[in-house]
């Protein structure tokens, strides 16, 4: 018996029509165009719900939406990186100087004003005072630690004598005399002293940085060694209030 007679039967596979022979889909399916509806809904964001009254809401109606309750969210605090930055004491800037008016006029209006202020260090109010920048018109300040906080600077208004700022005792003798000769001032009147009205801003950042640059060696050791004793004090209060309301130990409640 021959090997052919065991071979399995040639299976013919199914001849596939080309491309023109297949079908067409009929026409209704061809290009189906969309409805009014599709039409009418581009660009709409439907509601949760088919009864509310926000079913059908443009793009344009929920950026508003959007911005307009970004708007009303409160605006962040300030950093905790700036909470203790001035506990050696604050450093404010006073700008605007008139020409009549020196640091050493700015430093004793301040010492007056903020004399009765209280403070944990004895001394004036003032610690150090730099000199009036002529292309600015400004100037640093750095006061001693007080028991008020940084905000109490924050804007905080006094008058400068701007007689006494540009005249020294000798000049204004010889302008009083010269003035009582004249009959134009009389001994003891100041209405014709004239008065500026400069306000202090406290420094953050970049700009605290620079005006503690200008400051000396010794003060910025000074107000260092103000600043880590005024930390000493706030973490023994943390610790005085922490064992007071902390819970007693099992030792504690068997004792």
């Amino acid at each position: 018996m021959s090997s052919s007679s065991h071979s399995s039967p040639t299976r013919k596979r199914p001849r596939v029509g080309s491309e023109s022979e297949l079908p067409e889909p009929p026409e209704e399916y061809a290009n189906p165009a969309p409805s009014d509806g599709r039409l009418q809904t581009a660009g709409v964001v439907r509601g949760h719900s088919p009864g509310d009254s926000r079913e059908k809401r443009t793009v344009e109606t929920v950026v508003e939406s959007v911005c307009s309750e970004t708007a009303k969210m409160p605006s962040r605090p300030t950093q905790l990186k700036n909470v203790h930055v001035h506990d050696g004491g604050v450093v404010v800037t006073v700008d605007n100087i008139p020409k009549a008016v020196d640091w050493l006029s700015i430093k004793k209006a301040l010492d007056e004003k903020l004399g009765d202020l209280p403070s944990p260090v004895e001394g004036n109010a003032v610690t150090f005072a730099t000199k009036v920048d002529p292309h600015s018109r400004s100037c640093f300040v750095l006061f001693k630690p007080f028991d008020v906080d940084e905000e109490f600077f924050r804007h905080m208004t006094f008058k400068v004598n701007a007689n006494s700022a540009t005249s020294s005792p000798n000049c204004k003798v010889a302008s009083s005399s010269q003035a009582e000769l004249e009959g134009d001032h009389s001994p003891g009147d100041d209405s014709t002293v004239p008065f500026y009205e400069l306000q202090t801003v406290p420094l953050y950042g970049i700009d605290l940085q620079e005006a503690l640059k200008k400051l000396p060696a010794h003060v910025l050791r000074k107000r260092e060694s103000r600043a880590k004793a005024k930390r000493l004090k706030r973490n023994e209060q943390t610790c005085i209030l922490s064992d007071c309301t902390s819970t007693p130990s099992k030792a504690r409640r068997r004792t």
